[in-house]
């Protein structure tokens, strides 16, 4: 029964890797959600491998020895490349063809670029807005679900009514994949009168792990004086921003190390 279960073990893989790729590039997968799972998969995989190797060695013992169900040679050799072969390629795979990460990156650094010295609050919090419409999605949100987030993001920063606004923000802080406006302070409620500027965008509602941040200084008449774009996308449990991709205004000589020290 282990080349059965084995081969039953190989569809249950396939079919939680895969799924739902058909939709690429249109909704993208989630990468850190494709490893994690076969970082619990891979176990289990190891274990079947030993007993086909075990069953594959018992026959080679045994060939000359009749026996009432034969064993199928190919169906075990099969088995075990395919059980060798298919968490790798599935974990890489995915990233590099479709990395999310950096596709975000990418799409929040041509958008925060755009900003410049002076520009004032208003025309930020529209740029910021019209971003949340190209950035990527995972496959653990769908698009009409994203777009419901994008329209209440957009109410948030550009409603007046602080009672609506609390309620809205309410329901957004616990929401990922869009930009939304955070106080100064991790879980505060933003506030349109202060000078600092808080963007946060998360990929998981509760974890510090996989979040953007664009933090926006303004001066006088709210004129930007300086922005930072950055993020925390490793896999590790620091709870502190690893990665600096943009500073505005930025001298020439500044540079921007990754992994962080």
């Amino acid at each position: 029964m282990g080349v059965p279960a084995s081969w039953a073990w190989i569809l249950l893989v396939a079919a939680l890797s895969f799924w739902g790729s058909w939709e690429i590039p249109t909704r993208l997968p989630d990468i850190n959600d494709v490893a994690t799972t076969h970082l619990f998969l891979a176990p289990v995989s190891l274990f079947l491998f030993l007993i086909v190797s075990w069953l594959r060695k018992r026959d080679d013992d045994d060939e000359g020895a009749p026996s009432a169900r034969p064993f199928v040679r190919r169906y075990a050799t099969l088995g075990l490349w395919v059980l060798a072969g298919l968490h790798p390629i599935s974990c890489g795979l995915y990233p590099a063809l479709f990395d999310l990460d950096a596709r975000t990156v990418e799409a929040v650094t041509r958008a925060v670029g755009t900003i410049s010295v002076g520009m004032p609050r208003a025309e930020v919090d529209a740029r910021l807005v019209a971003m949340n419409a190209t950035l990527p999605i995972s496959m653990t949100m769908d698009r009409s679900r994203h777009q419901q987030l994008q329209d209440q993001a957009a109410r948030l920063i550009t409603e007046q009514d602080a009672t609506s606004n609390r309620q809205v923000w309410r329901e957004l802080s616990q929401a990922p994949f869009v930009f939304i406006p955070w106080g100064v302070k991790p879980g505060e409620e933003p506030d349109r009168n202060a000078r600092d500027q808080v963007f946060l965008r998360r990929t998981r509602a509760t974890s510090d792990i996989g979040v953007d941040r664009i933090v926006i200084r303004y001066g006088p008449a709210f004129m930007v004086e300086e922005m930072v774009y950055s993020s925390n996308r490793q896999l590790t449990m620091e709870r502190t921003t690893c990665t600096v991709h943009l500073i505005v205004p930025s001298s020439p000589e500044t540079s921007f190390p990754y992994p962080c020290r």
